[in-house]
């Protein structure tokens, strides 16, 4: 099953959910979005590193792609990521959304 996933999805935390269901998994990748790398005890490399988010908006987005798809191969092996592309917001071109195409077995 494919799943797209945006990062300005909000993310709904369920604190136990069943173990490898597409909520999990789901939750999980908003999750290593959503989390500045260096925040998680004893996780330190889990989440996405601030630095690349402080280069020009072309740069930035591969960086970015690049970060997500590394966490991808580290922490979520239950899903395999197809696609990374960005959404554009014209009135905030700044702020880099991506929008993920998942494979969940």
């Amino acid at each position: 099953m494919t799943v797209t996933i945006r990062g300005s999805d909000a993310l709904d935390l369920t604190l136990f959910p069943e173990e490898d269901s597409e909520k999990d998994i789901v939750q999980n990748i908003l999750c290593m979005l959503k989390t500045i790398q260096g925040e998680c005890p004893n996780m330190r490399e889990y989440g996405i590193d601030p630095e690349v988010m402080h280069k020009p908006i072309p740069v930035a987005k591969a960086a970015y792609a690049v970060a997500i798809s590394s966490q991808f191969r580290q922490f979520e092996d239950r899903a395999t990521l197809k696609k990374i592309s960005f959404e554009d917001d014209p009135k905030h071109s700044e702020i880099l959304n991506p929008i993920l195409e998942v494979t969940i077995p």
